[in-house]
């Protein structure tokens, strides 16, 4: 019997791993799949030590490395420091930076993650109902997710610490270094990471990319188009190897 293959799932800022769960009930026949969870960041560090701690403590020689939004910065991040471990890399709404500059203008503008920043200390609630409702497109709005049940609700300082490392994260000059296969899922109509982040990775990851663009669809593909994204995602990665 084929050994069964792994998948990490690495969610956006302030989620946690459950937020993968629709999609991850899908693939669970044909893998094997992990949760990181941001749970205890204190530092911008911790983000990316909390995937590799994940990947050791199971003993994972090999998996595939699934990220979405922030979760697409670590991904990266670990393509990098252990190509001999990524067997395919997934990266859903991705980025390879999150801020506007350098000659770079698919991000945001930093002075709108800093406002976001003190948004947050003085009003909470009304920051992250605005934030939620972002997710998804105009075509979108009937899908009642419950995005507060997939949402740290602790110390609000993990949550700076993760804009704070959305506006330093920049991975681009290492993407050209990425050997693994790459599977680039974007909607077309995300408010958080321009579909144009997505096509900057696959001009400079070349050959290695899949690209694919979702029609109709905001910055959460793996719960609005669940199925499409599984579909995708068995036929790159195929199942037990």
């Amino acid at each position: 019997m084929k050994e069964q293959k792994h998948i990490v799932f690495i969610p956006g800022w302030g989620m946690r791993g459950t937020i993968w769960s629709p999609l991850a009930e899908k693939l669970k026949t044909s893998f094997s799949v992990y949760y990181v969870e941001w749970d205890g960041v204190e530092t911008m560090a911790d983000y990316k030590q909390k995937a590799v701690q994940l990947v050791e403590e199971n003993g994972l020689s090999s998996f595939i490395a699934i990220g979405w939004s922030l979760g697409a910065l670590i991904a990266l991040e670990l393509a990098n420091s252990f190509p001999e471990k990524i067997d395919r890399l997934v990266l859903i709404s991705g980025t390879s930076r999150f801020i506007k500059g350098d000659g770079y203008d698919a991000g945001w503008e930093r002075r709108v993650v800093e406002r976001m920043k003190r948004q947050l200390v003085r009003n909470r609630k009304q920051t992250l109902s605005s934030f939620f409702a972002s997710l998804f497109c105009e075509e979108e709005q009937e899908k009642a997710l419950d995005f507060e049940h997939y949402f740290h609700n602790s110390d609000d300082q993990v949550l700076l610490v993760g804009l704070d490392y959305l506006m330093t994260a920049d991975v681009r000059f290492d993407l050209r270094n990425i050997a693994s296969p790459l599977l680039l899922v974007h909607g077309e109509k995300d408010a958080i990471c321009p579909p144009a982040a997505s096509r900057y990775i696959a001009e400079q990851t070349r050959e290695n990319a899949i690209l694919k663009f979702l029609p109709k669809t905001g910055h959460v593909p793996f719960l609005t188009k669940t199925d499409e994204c599984a579909r995708l995602i068995e036929t790159f990665a195929g199942g037990k190897g």
